[in-house]
């Protein structure tokens, strides 16, 4: 209690996030901006990505838990969690065995956001019942990337048809329903992003493996008229950098996970009955929330969801 009174007095507050989610870590920045507008504070962030908070604004310091030797950084995980109160917090849902996120979310059968339910447990009173994550390039950056990715068409589209499968297989809807949708959509410059070594899917130009940094992978994005992906990164991505997602969406868990002004999700309608199940293991089942969405629904609602011209910014893309 005596390091969360000197943080009072100081108008400090402790923002961390240890693992490997980095779309979570990515929505920590709607929380930096909640206790920064709201609260007047100045937020310290640590993470595994500190390169999703580089240039912000609203971020006091910036540290990368991969670059703290790997003893100091255990002494403060632990001092950070044995401290945590009204001006330290950790930006994950408190689990322990029995009561995981996914245990939580799927007895309770919550319709909130990931934003919302990692910060369920803060003491500090927080507004992020819509809250978006944001990321911000500064002109130098904006500079390089546009110098590398020069070959890029004036407009394309990106589609990402591979998923993170390490933590749960079911959110996946088929490489070969992504490859029908690119074959329906000739007209569209079609980029696909990912792992060297993922599936190249036909008639795309080839982007895998050419993003360094996920900051050069966010810039991508924000030039992009809109992308086409599973729930999970790419959709926070493209949220925090203002650029539309045709998101689909398993029966994993609701839409209103991630449902941002950006999103248009794509979801079977009615969802299956055991949907929301937060189930981690391969589904048991015909894996009714995704065998039900047909590429020629996501073609449909490609083609009738009219894409708004985002705005110039300057120094930010939010």
């Amino acid at each position: 209690m005596m390091m969360n009174r000197v943080l009072k007095r100081l108008n400090i507050f402790i923002l961390y996030r240890f693992g490997s989610a980095i779309g979570d870590q990515l929505c920590m920045s709607a929380i930096v901006e909640n206790l920064f507008d709201q609260h007047k504070l100045n937020v310290i962030v640590f993470s595994n990505y500190s390169e999703l908070f580089e240039n912000n604004p609203k971020v006091y310091k910036n540290y990368s838990f991969k670059k703290i030797p790997k003893l100091l950084r255990n002494t403060l995980l632990t001092v950070l969690r044995r401290c945590e109160g009204e001006h330290i917090a950790s930006f994950c849902f408190p689990a322990d065995k029995e009561h995981t996120l996914e245990h939580y979310m799927r007895s309770s059968r919550a319709k909130i956001s990931l934003i919302e339910a990692h910060a369920l447990h803060f003491r500090k009173k927080l507004t992020v019942k819509n809250a978006i994550p944001k990321l911000y390039f500064s002109d130098n950056e904006l500079q390089r990337f546009a110098v590398k990715f020069k070959d890029l068409p004036a407009h394309y589209s990106i589609v990402q048809p591979i998923g993170k499968t390490t933590y749960t297989p079911n959110k996946e809807w088929g490489f070969k329903k992504f490859q029908n949708v690119i074959k329906s959509t000739r007209e569209v410059n079609w980029v696909q992003t990912g792992l060297s070594n993922d599936l190249l899917l036909d008639n795309a130009i080839d982007c895998r493996g050419r993003t360094e940094s996920l900051r050069e992978l966010a810039y991508i994005i924000s030039k992009a008229d809109y992308i086409l992906c599973l729930e999970g990164l790419f959709n926070h991505v493209a949220a925090s950098v203002g650029t539309t997602s045709f998101c689909i969406f398993s029966g994993f868990h609701p839409t209103e996970i991630a449902l941002y002004p950006t999103t248009v999700p794509i979801v079977l309608n009615p969802q299956a009955e055991c949907s929301p199940c937060w189930l981690l293991e391969q589904c048991p089942n015909k894996k009714y929330c995704t065998e039900g969405i047909r590429p020629e629904d996501v073609t449909r609602a490609i083609k009738e969801n009219p894409i708004q011209t985002k705005p110039v910014r300057h120094h930010i893309i939010a």
